[in-house]
């Protein structure tokens, strides 16, 4: 099994970036957990560059 992409993500709730992987199957329901407001950051709202 590969190994997990990992983004760099801006949440637009509180601002801050962090560096998380894609979650939910459903790709009209991806996103993030923003680790700092731990609120839920859909793939489309979030400020994303793609890492290693």
């Amino acid at each position: 099994m590969p190994a997990a992409q990992k983004y760099d993500v801006v949440c637009p709730h509180c601002k801050k970036s962090f560096r998380g992987e894609l979650i939910g199957s459903d790709e009209s329901r991806q996103g993030f957990k923003c680790p700092h407001c731990r609120l839920f950051v859909p793939l489309e709202r979030a400020e994303v560059e793609k890492g290693a």
